[in-house]
């Protein structure tokens, strides 16, 4: 049986935790969460999870202070991040992207069949980029 992929979601909702968490799940993702930035950053760094789900608004340390962290740091430099915020400020979508992010979803239009459907889009992009590095390499 394949490995279910990881996930780690940065957010200081509960009920929104709870519904998101519980969705992945159904999916057959593994599901951590952190509430706040400081213990997101340490989670990413000791679970290295496949895919982190990030708030931009969480308390310690905001989502694109821990985006910019994630991207400095070689244990995590790689691993794809999904800002999904109420936010739909423009400057701040473009700072995402700036930083990396792999794809910015808006609360208020995000059904959660949406948002397991985001994440297995951007983890298959990435084992398709990784396919494509290993036939350039040989």
């Amino acid at each position: 049986m394949p490995v279910q992929p990881r996930v780690l979601m940065v957010e200081d909702h509960p009920d929104i935790a709870d519904l998101y968490q519980l969705k992945l799940q159904l999916e057959g993702y593994r599901v951590a969460v952190a509430s706040d930035g400081a213990a997101g950053l340490r989670l990413a760094r000791s679970l290295r999870p496949d895919l982190i789900l990030l708030d931009i608004h969480v308390p310690q340390l905001d989502g694109l202070q821990v985006l910019a962290a994630l991207r400095e740091d070689e244990a995590t430099g790689e691993v794809p991040v999904v800002i999904c915020s109420e936010d739909d400020s423009p400057q701040l979508m473009k700072e995402a992207h700036r930083l990396g992010a792999a794809a910015y979803l808006v609360k208020a239009r995000l059904l959660p069949s949406h948002l397991s459907q985001a994440i297995s889009d951007v983890l298959g992009q990435r084992s398709g980029l990784a396919r494509d590095a290993d036939q350039q390499a040989s």
